[in-house]
C-alpha cells in the first residue's frame, strides 16, 4: 500500500532528542500504514542511526544516509526517496502533537497547492530566554505568513518539486528562501497554530542564544540580496547594520573618552549602542502587553544584534555539536523577533 504522507527527519548527532521526536510519531492518530518516515543522517557519530533502527517494527522509519551536506540536502533527499502524495518536514529536535500528520493530510487533501506549517513552541520548563524570545509572541498567527519554518513545513511531494525544493548552496536559512521562491511563483504560505511542534532545541541560555543567532545569520545576507525589495528579512538586516554601526562608534567614543578623559563620550557611545535593543525591546513587550519582558528582551536584542553584525563581516557560524549545547544545529530563523 503506497502511504498517503512521508515524513522526512533530518539528522546530525541528535541521540539526545530524537528518540522523543520519533515516540510522538508513534502516537499519531493517523493509521501507521498511511504514511512513511524516513530520517536522514548526515554522518553521525553518536547512536542516532541506531535510535532510529530501534523503531523498526512500531513506525514505518527508513534510515537514510547522506554525509557531508547541508540539512537542505538532507531533505531533498528525503524527499526524492518519498513515496506519499504528500511531505512532511519534522526536525529530529522536535515532537508533534498526536494529530498533526492527519490535520496535514486533510488540510492538504482540501488544497494543495499551498505550504504549511507553523512556528515553534517551546519545552514548558523553558527558561527566561526561551520564554522571552520565543514563548508567545507568534500564538496569535494565523494565515498568510512570510515563512513557516523548515522543521514544521508540509506541502504537496508534486509542488515541492515544482519549486524546486531547498537550495543546498545555503548554509541556513534555507526555509525562508524556499519559502520566499514558493511565494514569488504565487504559492501560498500558511501558518496553522494548531500544527505547531514543540522544539526541543530552543536555546535556554543566553550563551546558547547567541550562538543560535551566529549561526543563522551566516545566509541571511545572502538571501536578502537576491529579493532586496520584496525580502522579509529587512528589518533583521537593518538591525544588524545598524548594530555594526553603533559598535564602531563606540569604539571610537571609548577610545576619545578614554584619550582625553571624556567620560560623557564614552556614555554616549554606550548609549547609541544600547538604543536600538531598547527601542524593539520596548515595541515588543507593549504589543505583547508584557513590560516584564522589557529587560530580558533589551539584553536579548544586544545579543542578536551583535551576533548578525559580527556575520556581515564574516564572523558568524559559531556553535557547538548536539550534546554540548541546546542550541539548535540545522534549521534557518524559526520563531524570531526580526527574522
Amino acid at each position: 500500500m503506497q502511504p498517503l504522507l512521508s515524513v522526512i527527519v533530518p539528522a546530525l548527532n541528535e541521540e539526545s532528542v530524537l528518540a522523543q521526536c520519533l515516540s510522538s510519531l508513534t502516537r499519531q492518530t493517523m493509521p501507521a500504514g498511511s504514511f512513511e518516515v524516513f530520517v536522514v543522517d548526515n554522518g553521525s557519530t553518536d547512536r542516532t542511526r541506531d535510535i532510529a533502527r530501534s523503531f523498526i517494527g512500531s513506525l514505518p522509519v527508513t534510515v537514510l544516509e547522506r554525509s557531508g551536506v547541508r540539512i537542505s540536502a538532507l531533505r531533498n533527499f528525503g524527499a526524492a526517496m518519498a513515496r506519499g502524495q504528500y511531505l512532511a518536514f519534522l526536525d529530529a529536535d522536535c515532537t508533534a502533537p498526536r494529530h498533526w500528520l492527519q490535520q496535514i493530510a486533510d488540510l492538504l487533501h482540501a488544497d494543495d497547492s499551498r505550504i504549511i506549517g507553523a512556528q515553534y513552541r517551546i519545552p514548558p520548563d523553558s527558561s527566561w530566554v526561551a520564554k522571552a524570545w520565543y514563548g508567545d509572541l507568534w500564538r496569535m498567527k494565523d494565515g498568510a505568513v512570510s515563512y513557516v519554518p523548515g522543521g514544521d513545513l508540509a506541502l504537496g511531494r508534486e509542488l515541492f518539486l515544482n519549486i524546486g525544493g531547498f537550495d543546498e548552496s545555503i548554509v541556513t536559512s534555507e526555509d525562508t528562501e524556499f519559502c520566499e521562491r514558493a511565494a514569488a511563483s504565487g504559492v501560498p504560505v500558511l501558518a496553522v497554530p494548531s500544527l505547531s511542534v514543540v522544539h526541543l532545541g530552543t536555546p535556554q541560555t543566553l550563551e546558547n542564544f547567541y550562538r543560535k543567532q551566529s549561526w543563522h545569520g551566516i545566509n541571511v545576507h545572502r538571501v536578502f540580496l537576491r529579493n532586496v525589495m520584496h525580502s522579509k528579512s529587512r528589518k533583521a538586516m537593518l538591525f544588524a547594520v545598524y548594530t555594526l554601526l553603533s559598535i564602531a562608534l563606540a569604539i571610537v567614543g571609548v577610545g576619545a573618552g578614554a584619550l582625553h578623559g571624556n567620560a560623557a563620550a564614552v556614555l554616549a557611545s554606550i548609549t547609541i549602542l544600547l538604543m536600538g535593543p531598547m527601542a524593539l525591546a520596548f515595541e515588543a513587550s507593549m504589543a505583547r502587553k508584557k513590560w516584564s519582558y522589557l529587560l530580558p528582551l533589551t539584553v536579548l536584542y544586544a545579543a542578536y544584534g551583535v551576533a548578525r553584525a559580527l556575520c556581515l563581516l564574516g564572523a558568524g557560524g559559531a556553535r557547538k555539536p548536539r550534546g554540548q549545547a541546546d542550541v539548535a544545529p540545522h534549521s534557518g530563523p524559526a520563531t524570531e523577533l526580526l527574522g
